[in-house]
């Protein structure tokens, strides 16, 4: 028996069916009210389309498409009231017909579909793709007369299983619109108001609901590049105003392990740079440079902004000094004790990853850090015998960075 029987001779939805007798079923049909039965709509989820003059049908088999139907098929049951649309099965549909909306370039083969498989409205999802996205849109006929009751924004995305998380939320989306406007339509008009105040608060719209934020999916990522890292200030200050800085900058390597939400590095830097202060002579000024590993961990929450993803940055990283030279004067003291030169920085900062297609992205951070006085400068104001305190060292970083996801 068809679902368009069903409209004059209702039966009630039993997953027993098979199993119950002829005298239950009677009485179950006594039981259901006529007039909910006779407004009963059917809603057929066909099967989806692959676009195959774009290219995806190469890249999509028939069990994701039929994941894809399934997802479709289930946010209708979740969104459209039950008790006055039933959703076909699967079974239902492939045994009227194999429905299917393909080449349906006029309405009057979505009216011969519909006719066929005894549904009210049909869904369909058509996957097509351009570089290396995919696109998915789905819509909504009544097989009355063909129109289009019903249709998503596109979504998008480099993966089939994103875009069946996507597809969901956009059908949920159109499930629940295309719910309320069938049944603003099917209201009674509203009484006239009884005073001017009144009519204000029934013309009013319901405002609505703000969309839930897309969360970034998970996944593991590692990569390599290159960095800057400028390490101001920091050295001796006294009393009186004068000071001493020991600035230390320089360039390096590094590779990262990312988790979307932190990311882990290890990296080696060079650099150095020349004292300064107001009573070091230009032409006595020391020069230091220093060698060192480092290693850290940031967290960060990434957001979509169109193809790109931007992200705050917080964290710590530990630079392991390995060398050290002190120059003055033209001569040469290496610093064996080149561990007092390790530092451990506080940052903070932002950066921003593009995708090169589904696999590589490319990655660019800048971030600003402060650190506590290393075991040098500590020593330094210890010897002294002015009362030297240690100053305060700031510096900044800019990462570029390729990575590739696991």
């Amino acid at each position: 028996m068809s679902p368009k029987t069903a409209k004059t001779l209702p039966a009630p939805v039993c997953p027993y069916t098979y199993g119950v007798s002829l005298l239950y079923i009677a009485l179950a049909l006594l039981a259901l009210p006529a007039p909910a039965l006779a407004q009963m709509k059917y809603v057929a989820v066909v099967e989806t389309e692959i676009d195959g003059a774009s290219g995806a049908s190469t890249e999509i088999t028939p069990a994701e498409v039929r994941l894809m139907t399934a997802e479709l098929r289930r946010e209708a049951v979740r969104n459209l009231p039950r008790g006055k649309y039933n959703i076909m099965t699967s079974e239902t549909v492939q045994s009227q017909g194999s429905a299917t909306l393909e080449a349906c370039a006029e309405e009057n083969c979505v009216i011969t579909l519909g006719s066929t498989i005894g549904a009210d409205y049909i869904v369909r999802g058509i996957i097509s793709k351009l570089r290396v996205r995919f696109t998915l849109s789905v819509e909504m006929y009544e097989t009355v007369d063909g129109n289009l009751v019903a249709s998503s924004d596109p979504v998008r995305s480099d993966n089939i299983e994103e875009l069946v998380e996507k597809a969901a939320a956009s059908c949920a989306s159109i499930y629940r619109k295309f719910a309320s406007a069938q049944s603003a339509v099917s209201k009674p008009p509203a009484a006239v108001a009884d005073t001017a105040e009144e009519a204000p608060e029934k013309k009013a719209a319901p405002k609505p609901k703000p969309k839930p934020r897309e969360k970034p999916r998970m996944w593991l990522s590692c990569g390599a590049g290159a960095f800057y890292a400028g390490d101001y200030g920091g050295g001796l200050k006294w009393d009186n105003g004068e000071r001493v800085t020991m600035p230390l900058s320089g360039g390096g390597a590094y590779l990262f392990l990312d988790a979307v939400y932190a990311e882990a590095f290890a990296g080696y830097r060079y650099g150095g740079g020349l004292w300064g202060g107001t009573d070091v002579p230009q032409y006595v000024r020391p020069d230091m440079s220093r060698s060192c590993l480092s290693i850290g961990a940031f967290a960060k929450y990434p957001v979509s902004a169109g193809s790109v993803r931007v992200f705050p940055l917080i964290g710590l990283d530990y630079e392991a000094a390995v060398s050290g030279t002190l120059r003055v004067n033209g001569l040469e003291f290496p610093l064996y004790a080149a561990s007092a030169l390790s530092a451990l920085w506080f940052r903070i900062g932002a950066g921003a990853e593009a995708d090169l297609n589904s696999a590589v992205y490319i990655r660019a951070e800048a971030l600003y850090g402060a650190r506590p006085a290393n075991g040098f400068e500590r020593g330094q104001a210890q010897a002294d015998r002015n009362g030297a305190k240690t100053g305060n060292a700031v510096g900044v970083t800019v990462k570029a960075a390729a990575g590739i996801r696991l």
